[in-house]
């Protein structure tokens, strides 16, 4: 009787154990969740900041501004949820609530031909991750159902025209470059390059329309400077085969 209870009460007690390890690792599990998305949710709002911190760099359309705004709403109230006692989250999200709705009422869609070009080939490097990273944070939110369809689509080919636009300013650069140094054949390329992608664009604004006429007058302006250097040099080689000819001419008998 005795081992009876003995073994009972073993029993139990590696039953209790089980049972509390099983709870502990659950509860780990959870802590381990709950932090993972805390940590996904505090990227999410890094990357929208410093996508929204580019807005002086780039023209924001009013739909981009309230997607990263909304998305920063999104991640702290996931944020919140997680961990209803942080005041200091329960505050941003009233101050980005705030922010949404000022934007919903006065923001203004930036003009497009407020673009500033890159100064460098680096700085045109990372204007183009900004904007790639932007389309891909539109790309989630769309498949999230956070921008319907056709404002989807007219954000995607704004953004899609930006890249655009500054892959030709940087051309552009660089060909004017080219210009001053007189290497013409490297200048002539990259114009009608960029000339030729130009003119495959059915909707372009008045910034791209102003870069393709820039680039088709320095292509001409180009080209009639190349035309009268090898002008000046044939006349150049014919005053002088003149001047031979007369050098070595017979000399007359009197």
């Amino acid at each position: 009787m005795v081992l009876t209870l003995v073994l009972l009460s073993i029993g139990a007690l590696l039953f209790l154990i089980i049972g509390y390890n099983i709870v502990q690792q659950y509860k780990q599990k959870l802590e381990a969740d709950r932090r993972a998305l805390m940590a996904k949710q505090k990227m999410i709002i890094e990357e929208a900041e410093e996508i929204l911190l580019n807005a002086n760099r780039l023209p924001f359309s009013k739909t981009l501004v309230l997607l990263m705004q909304t998305r920063i709403h999104d991640a702290l109230k996931s944020i919140l949820q997680a961990a209803p006692g942080m005041d200091s989250v329960r505050q941003r999200l009233q101050d980005v609530q705030a922010q949404i709705k000022y934007v919903q009422e006065h923001y203004q869609n930036s003009d497009e031909s407020s673009f500033r070009a890159p100064d460098s080939d680096q700085q045109a490097l990372q204007m183009l991750q900004l904007v790639k990273k932007i389309r891909a944070v539109v790309r989630v939110e769309h498949n999230k159902g956070k921008i319907d369809p056709q404002a989807f689509v007219t954000e995607d080919r704004r953004l899609e025209l930006m890249l655009l636009k500054i892959n030709i300013a940087n051309l552009t650069q660089r060909a004017f470059e080219s210009r001053m140094q007189r290497q013409f054949g490297t200048a002539k390329q990259l114009l009608t390059k960029g000339i030729s992608a130009l003119a495959a664009i059915h909707d372009k604004d008045p910034w791209l329309i102003a870069r393709e006429d820039e680039m088709r007058n320095a292509l001409r302006d180009m080209n009639q400077q190349i035309e009268e250097a090898s002008q000046k040099e044939r006349d150049e080689m014919k005053e002088k085969k003149d001047d031979l000819d007369v050098l070595f001419q017979p000399k007359k008998k009197w």
